[in-house]
């Protein structure tokens, strides 16, 4: 894989998710998104972001990380170096889910907190047990958080 490749994984699998997020904006008033700074796009000049998204409706808050993985069914734990940070949110009452695009396979999947739990990091997550999905605003769909 190139540099240029590299900088550009998981950007696509951004695009998708942010084109629901924009959607579901301009469909109901009571929905608000926001994309957040990418310090490795911006070469390091801020720290990193919890993740990719923050997201709000009434009775719901909660950041969104968009991952992008060549492999079928695991992601590394070096693509979730936020993971940690994520957590000390979901104790302060924050949902997160972490959006996988599988590229080989061209699908989907969505692991919502419970699924990494409040501690340790393997060296990868088996992600097997949750379902594939067609299209970013399925597995989206599928949390229950969206009309």
């Amino acid at each position: 894989m190139t540099k240029s490749e590299l900088a550009d994984r998981g950007k696509w699998a951004e695009k998708e998710v942010q084109k629901f997020f924009q959607a579901q904006a301009d469909r109901f008033a009571m929905f608000s998104y926001e994309r957040l700074p990418d310090a490795r796009a911006a070469r390091g000049r801020f720290k990193a972001m919890v993740a990719d998204f923050d997201i709000a409706r009434p009775g719901l808050s909660a950041f969104v990380e968009i991952k992008e993985t060549r492999h079928d069914y695991r992601i590394a734990k070096d693509k979730l170096e936020q993971l940690p940070r994520l957590r000390m949110w979901s104790l302060a009452g924050r949902e997160f889910a972490v959006v996988i695009y599988h590229s080989e396979l061209k699908k989907w999947r969505i692991a919502l907190k419970d699924f990494f739990g409040l501690d340790g990091m393997p060296a990868s997550w088996d992600l097997r047990e949750l379902p594939l999905f067609d299209s970013a605003e399925e597995a989206l769909r599928s949390t229950g958080w969206f009309r």
